[in-house]
């Protein structure tokens, strides 16, 4: 499923929640009205708007949100808060054909309590790994270098529920393969998979880089990645149908007493 991209790296405006979906139900959608939605003014900027008159564009400071799920058997709280500045835009005045100046406060999300999901987590997915991808998700507002080493984690958690070698003998002294040779381990199994895992590994490889510039189109692109490769490895439909064509075939026979062999 591909990510809304606009609604988890664009701010926003109070009056417009972009529609995240409820990390409790994963139905309803977290709505707001203005009244739950505070402004405060960081103290440089009213030190500046104080002695630069005229400049309210450069307002700056921190909000703080409550939203509601629209789901009425669940109806979630989820605290949002972040940082929030003035944006300064033009439109065709009504009076002598003049461009109107007007002040947008853009608000911009750096966390959610309880953190809400960026792609949906397949049910099958082992608990150590979900835990390890909502705290990407908890860090994705905050730190794109943080959120990328905990997506390298992930794959490393991946690797050891698959069961692939983490250290091998040289010279009788154990040592420990790399991730980049375990995902190449992995590959002789699962070919496909192992693809699409080394090039989150890559990305995640560059969260520890301080010279990378780590975008978030970077980290969505990771999360796109993640939840491709987790629903192919994790398939339900995929273990219960196996468990099912095992079943027939173990009983080796018709299901019906008349049906022809």
């Amino acid at each position: 499923m591909t990510i809304i991209r606009a609604i988890f790296k664009n701010a926003f405006q109070a009056n417009n929640v972009p529609d995240w979906t409820c990390p409790t139900c994963r139905k309803g959608i977290l709505k707001s009205d203005l009244k739950n939605i505070k402004i405060y003014e960081s103290a440089f900027s009213l030190k500046e708007r104080n002695l630069v008159a005229g400049k309210a564009e450069w307002i700056n400071g921190i909000f703080l949100g409550l939203l509601k799920c629209t789901n009425s058997s669940c109806r979630e709280t989820v605290i949002i808060t972040g940082k929030f500045k003035n944006n300064e835009t033009h439109s065709n005045g009504s009076t002598n054909d003049k461009n109107e100046i007007i002040l947008n406060q853009l608000l911009t999300p750096t966390s959610f309590n309880p953190p809400i999901d960026i792609f949906h987590i397949n049910n099958e997915v082992p608990r150590q790994i979900v835990n390890e991808i909502k705290n990407a998700f908890n860090v994705y507002w905050l730190d794109s270098s943080s959120c990328a080493n905990k997506i390298r984690t992930v794959v490393e958690l991946i690797m050891d529920d698959m069961k692939v070698a983490k250290t091998y003998i040289q010279s009788k002294k154990r040592k420990s393969y790399t991730l980049h040779k375990r995902i190449e381990l992995f590959k002789i199994k699962k070919p496909e998979q192992a693809d699409l895992l080394m090039a989150i590994k890559w990305i995640g490889n560059s969260g520890s880089h301080t010279g990378d510039n780590i975008t978030k189109d970077d980290i969505l692109d990771s999360f796109e990645i993640l939840e491709h490769v987790t629903n192919r490895l994790y398939e339900t439909d995929s273990k219960r149908i196996a468990k099912l064509t095992k079943m027939i075939n173990k009983r080796k026979r018709a299901l019906g007493h008349n049906r022809r062999r």
